[in-house]
């Protein structure tokens, strides 16, 4: 994987991309290229991991004058490859760059849907004065926008775009009240107001001054396809297949593949696996904690052993989630709403350390297998509903959340029951989140007065809803909390906050075999049992995997991931940090305007005065929350960032220059 970064304008030059490049150097230190013409500039930051001698970007077509810059990877390219050599095109190098340039002259915009990999593609056609952008179907890849008037400007990331001192600055406040709910921005939105993301499956056409967007790819909601006919044995084998299958493709590289591993079955199936494909060595990493709650050490080691990996292990402390969290939020360009991508970003830079580029991880398993929690509880909610003043039914919930705390003290199961009981007979097509949803909203009691009234009387859920395709409203509530899923915490949390931007951080490109799109529409096929049977989540994968892990692998009940959040930057034994008395002192807080100083005030006496002891999961969220947007904002906002852009240019090593003059 790569960056890409471009300016639709006339009269770019080579410094104005060098500037760009220079801010997102992280995601492709090998080499450099850029585009310049009357029209139009474009540049990439190169990771090398396919045809490592060729393949440099910019890369152009000379018969036609067509451009393109990449991000990402093509897994399925020597098949793409093949018919286009049949039919006479000419190719110069081995890299999957050219093939989608050839795919483009063949098909023009639809090219996408031929391509299975994670991608975010600008291709430039002079012969109409035509950008085309282009996005992965789920989101693996980053690709924002900025438009006014007649020039666009696009980046891997946000921060190559504001090195236009042009490009305005400013909180984006719907975003952040959809943070506060969602946990995340949606649609298009970024925290940043004026700058857009294109969604993926996407393509957007700029021609004339004017942008179209279309998709070329929707999800297949589950229950509204054709059902496969195909017994529990049936589906069993050819599920290993078409993971196999899925995996095989993504190993594909000219460099070393390795795999994270976590301990839960996603990534140990993977590992199983791919650790086939590379019987002479397959090194795995893993994630610890020196908190034993958070820490899954056992079952890292127990599924290594099993497949005689070479294992490393990294443990992440509190102090160093602290002295990393303003780095993360340079990364991830977004408040977030928990620090776990914090441990996720030191793996990254210890496994770069060691020389791996590629890594495979088992994002997208929970959304696409119905791994989550919340897809057994609507089933449970919806069984209640029939029968609202059954005793017993409610009683389901007990079963569902047993390993919380909650829930197994009988003093507050019940209590804890009865908070299903208030949207218990909504009608909302949001049903499976509402409460997660109003629970999230509850922080919003932090937003200060001038937040409040700018905000008025907008409402993030029927901004939702209005996103929503129609397919959606004619689905069951399984299938839309499977969607929703997707759409916010897995496209705007998962494969961003957590994902790409914390491994191309540390220049590391992710894999994940969960989300080919071909083994996706294999499993929205099966039906429904065979993935969630009672409560029993994640079936076929759980039983097509007897022989190849261990059985407390395969049974192993689902581990939130999850990092020390307050207790990081306070600790037990020691003051709390600089970063909480910079960031969340009432002058700061006043300054930026987000939130009530005096309940700002309030929680972190709170959090001092009870010893980490009286602190619940709202509490820490609100504070993460709070504290990673004034750092977004002191970063992205108050910083100039073209200030110190001479910096962020020393290294670039630019290997490709193409120079226009006409």
């Amino acid at each position: 994987m790569c960056g890409i970064i471009g300016k639709l304008s006339k009269g770019v030059t080579e410094e104005e991309l060098d500037l760009m490049l220079g801010m997102i150097m992280h995601r492709g230190p090998d080499e450099f290229g850029t585009y310049v013409d009357a029209h139009i500039g474009m540049g990439t930051a190169r990771l090398s991991i396919i045809d490592l001698a060729h393949g440099q970007q910019p890369m152009r077509h000379e018969p036609t004058g067509v451009v393109i810059v990449f991000n990402g990877e093509i897994f399925n390219y020597p098949e793409l490859r093949q018919p286009l050599l049949s039919e006479g095109y000419v190719f110069h190098t081995h890299c999957d760059t050219e093939v989608i340039l050839a795919l483009y002259l063949k098909h023009g915009e639809s090219f996408p849907e031929f391509l299975n990999g994670q991608f975010a593609v600008a291709i430039w056609d002079p012969r109409d004065h035509k950008l085309v952008l282009a996005r992965d179907r789920f989101g693996i890849c980053p690709l924002f926008y900025y438009e006014n008037g007649e020039r666009l400007l696009f980046g891997s990331e946000m921060k190559s775009i504001l090195t236009d001192e042009r490009v305005p600055r400013a909180m984006n406040h719907r975003a952040i009240d959809q943070i506060f709910t969602f946990w995340t921005p949606i649609g298009q939105n970024t925290a940043l107001a004026g700058l857009k993301e294109l969604p993926p499956g996407h393509v957007l056409v700029r021609q004339q001054g004017r942008s179209r967007i279309s998709a070329y790819w929707n999800w297949p909601f589950p229950t509204l396809q054709e059902q496969s006919a195909s017994t529990f044995a049936q589906a069993k084998e050819e599920f290993v297949e078409q993971l196999l299958a899925s995996i095989t493709l993504r190993m594909r590289a000219d460099v070393e593949v390795s795999s994270y591993l976590s301990g839960g079955i996603d990534s140990s199936a993977i590992v199983a696996l791919a650790s086939r494909l590379r019987p002479d060595e397959f090194r795995t990493y893993s994630i610890a904690f020196e908190e034993e709650s958070y820490d899954e050490r056992k079952y890292q080691e127990m599924v290594s052993s099993h497949y005689r990996t070479t294992q490393k292990t990294f443990v992440c402390g509190d102090e160093d989630i602290n002295d990393r969290f303003e780095r993360v939020i340079w990364h991830t360009e977004t408040p977030v709403f928990r620090t776990a991508p914090t441990p996720l970003n030191l793996l990254s830079e210890r496994v770069r350390g060691d020389g791996v580029k590629v890594v495979l991880t088992g994002e997208g398993a929970d959304e696409v297998l119905l791994g989550y929690d919340i897809f057994r509880e609507v089933k449970v909610r919806r069984f209640w509903r029939r029968q609202p003043n059954s005793l017993w039914r409610q009683q389901l919930f007990k079963r569902l959340y047993a390993y919380l705390p909650q829930f197994s003290n009988p003093r507050f199961a019940n209590i804890s029951i009865e908070s299903f009981r208030g949207t218990l007979l909504s009608d909302s097509p949001f049903y499976s989140h509402l409460i997660r949803w109003n629970n999230n909203a509850a922080n919003k009691v932090y937003f200060s007065g001038e937040l409040q009234q700018d905000l008025g009387s907008y409402d993030a859920l029927a901004e939702l809803e209005f996103l929503m395709p129609p397919d959606f409203h004619r689905a069951d509530d399984i299938d839309r909390a499977q969607y929703l899923e997707l759409i916010t915490l897995l496209r705007g949390y998962l494969l961003s906050s957590q994902g790409d931007r914390m491994t191309m951080g540390n220049s590391i490109e992710a894999r994940f075999p969960f989300l080919d799109h071909k083994f996706v529409n294999f499993v929205n096929a099966l039906p429904r049992k065979f993935k969630l049977l009672g409560l029993l989540d994640k079936r076929i994968l759980r039983e097509s995997m007897a022989g190849l892990l261990p059985e407390e692998i395969r049974y192993r009940p689902k581990f939130a991931y999850q990092a020390p959040e307050i207790r990081a930057f306070f600790g037990v034994a020691r003051p709390r940090s600089a970063l909480v008395d910079e960031y969340l002192n009432e002058s700061t807080v006043r300054e930026v305007g987000l939130f009530k100083p005096e309940l700002v005030d309030a929680l972190l006496r709170k959090v001092e005065t009870s010893g980490l002891a009286r602190l619940g999961t709202r509490d820490n969220v609100s504070f993460v929350q709070m504290l990673s947007a004034h750092i977004f904002h002191k970063k992205f906002i108050k910083n100039r960032i073209f200030r110190a852009r001479s910096e962020m240019q020393k290294g670039l090593y630019v290997k490709t220059r193409i120079h226009l003059r006409n």
